[in-house]
């Protein structure tokens, strides 16, 4: 029986593996190209195998800030984030080669302005960004922690770059799902989130995502973008029509589009659905830091987190916003 621990470390190392082996296809268009049968790199970016891009760079970012910390601060994980596009800070080539136009645009807002005001516009915007890098914010302190709190927090984690209703709707509900893969749950179980809702974005983002019709689920296949509504179906496609990880992580990977990305994020609730053994052992040997990674999950689960600090006033209910910006 898979147990807790091997289902966090699949979480994690799932999303890097995800990642090195979906960077191959990435930008291309299904059906003119010969599928790939494993871990290989190349790319538009010329990776080795077992390199990866800015969806495990960002994750990191995400996880060396909790256990910094302590508790997820929003201040701390945009700086780290800023270090990684400027300095190449966590990434697989020492540089930052790769980053979505959303979250340039936020961390040169966060350059100017860290706190986020009231008055400040949401985006009709939702790239994907705010999910691929999701799991260090879901498995950190896990079983210590009430689970509806991991689903908002995970929202707040979308606005740092994604402040979107809709982006952070989709994120909550893709913790939603990882939260029940991490319990163990069985898939149909998984996909029922209904007890994470968080309101009326969340339940229709829910709607959209979700289908109990195998059919619905294939023609999702045509939808590779890097629109977050894409990568999260096909991430529960993955889990609900493939008979493996590996199956599935290559399955999403030959699709093309923005193949990395969608492989990260299937590789999340994928490793944690079935564990990190699972995850080919070639696959992990090959993964670049892939020890560090794992240990890495290993020790965001042993974490005790303090409450979340943000940078959006909007979070304060009313309290002057302070420094800090405690919750």
């Amino acid at each position: 029986m898979t147990d807790f621990l091997s289902r966090a470390r699949g979480a994690l190392v799932g999303l890097a593996v995800g990642d090195a082996v979906g960077t191959t296809n990435e930008f291309k268009v299904a059906g003119t190209f010969k599928p790939i049968t494993d871990m290989v790199g190349g790319g538009p970016f010329l990776l080795k195998p077992g390199q990866w891009t800015d969806d495990t760079s960002m994750a990191l970012c995400i996880a060396d800030s909790l256990l910094t910390m302590g508790h997820y601060d929003s201040f701390d994980v945009m700086e780290r984030y800023q270090r990684w596009f400027s300095k190449g800070y966590r990434s697989s080539t020492d540089r930052c080669f790769d980053i979505g136009g959303q979250v340039r645009a936020a961390l040169f807002d966060f350059e100017h302005e860290q706190r986020v005001p009231v008055t400040a516009e949401r985006s009709n915007r939702a790239g994907n960004g705010a999910i691929m890098r999701l799991a260090p914010v879901v498995i950190a302190g896990f079983e210590h922690r009430e689970i509806r709190e991991i689903v908002v927090t995970a929202g707040l984690s979308a606005r740092e770059t994604h402040y979107s209703v809709e982006a952070e709707a989709a994120t909550e509900v893709f913790a939603a799902l990882l939260v029940g893969a991490l319990l163990g749950w069985a898939p149909e179980h998984i996909i029922n989130v209904g007890w994470a809702s968080t309101g009326p974005a969340f339940d229709e983002m829910a709607a959209r995502v979700i289908s109990t019709d195998p059919d619905e689920r294939a023609s999702w296949e045509s939808e590779t973008s890097g629109y977050i509504v894409h990568g999260l179906r096909l991430a529960v496609h993955g889990l609900l029509d493939f008979p493996s990880f590996r199956d599935a992580t290559l399955a999403i990977a030959n699709m093309g589009g923005d193949s990395d990305t969608n492989a990260a994020i299937y590789g999340q609730l994928g490793g944690a659905f079935y564990g990190i053994e699972a995850i080919p052992a070639s696959w992990r040997s090959t993964l670049y830091q892939g020890e560090e990674i794992d240990q890495l999950a290993r020790d965001l689960v042993d974490l005790r987190l303090e409450p979340p600090v943000t940078r959006f006033d909007e979070d304060l209910q009313g309290e002057t916003p302070s420094s800090t910006g405690t919750l």
